[in-house]
């Protein structure tokens, strides 16, 4: 039956392991608008609804964008299948209007049905380049969503009719996703929009289910 908890946190990891269009703005624009408040709705690959905050810091003379947000199961929108996310994104390499961008995330999520209640943090590394203009920017990207660690709580219904001895606890290394795919924006005055959209797949490289995925997020700064 351990497979059967170590399947459960697999579940936990799939449910949110989104990195939608909220993640990813205009670097070439960094310096027009220190702060910025944004939202997001995205497939990657559960329903996903986000909000969240950003702000432009300076860190020795070079700009690096701090961000924040929480996002939800849009089907429901249930509190219980939740995700927040703290990142770092900056600008790696520049020549002209071509960049190399880099982003490190913090990444807690949950979920919780009648077998279990899991509890999942782990951390996202992405890398992406292309054409940044102060109007608009198209890019493509890759990157590596990793669970770190994951705590299990069994319900009582899933002891009582399936395997009474079922263990709590944390499991490590619970696997990881690759996402690779194509990602852009316009700028319509102080507001963002950005899209994207690709490729998942297991860290063995194996599919998933969706095998794809998809985002839209708004922005606005001030």
């Amino acid at each position: 039956m351990r497979t059967i908890s170590i399947a459960a946190v697999g579940l936990v990891v799939s449910m949110l392991v989104a990195s939608d269009a909220t993640a990813q703005w205009n670097v070439a624009r960094f310096d027009t608008s220190p702060n910025r408040v944004h939202t997001g709705f995205g497939l990657d690959p559960a329903l996903v609804t986000t909000v969240g905050y950003s702000r432009v810091l300076s860190l020795v003379g070079h700009r690096l964008q701090l961000s924040g947000d929480v996002g939800i199961a849009a089907a429901n929108l249930d509190t219980h299948d939740f995700r927040a996310r703290v990142q770092v994104l900056t600008s790696i390499v520049r020549w002209r209007s071509l960049y190399l961008n880099g982003s490190v995330t913090s990444i807690t999520r949950g979920t919780e049905n009648s077998i279990y209640r899991g509890l999942n943090f782990g951390a996202d590394f992405t890398a992406n380049a292309g054409v940044y203009r102060r109007g608009w920017f198209a890019a493509g990207e890759f990157g590596f969503d990793k669970a770190v660690v994951t705590h299990l709580t069994h319900s009582d219904w899933y002891r009582q009719y399936f395997y009474p001895e079922a263990r709590d606890g944390w499991y490590l290394d619970a696997g990881g996703t690759f996402h690779y795919g194509l990602v852009g924006g316009i700028t319509i005055g102080r507001a963002e929009v950005c899209g994207r959209g690709g490729v998942l797949r297991t860290e063995n490289f194996n599919g998933l289910m969706p095998s794809f995925y998809a985002g839209l997020g708004v922005g606005l700064g001030f």
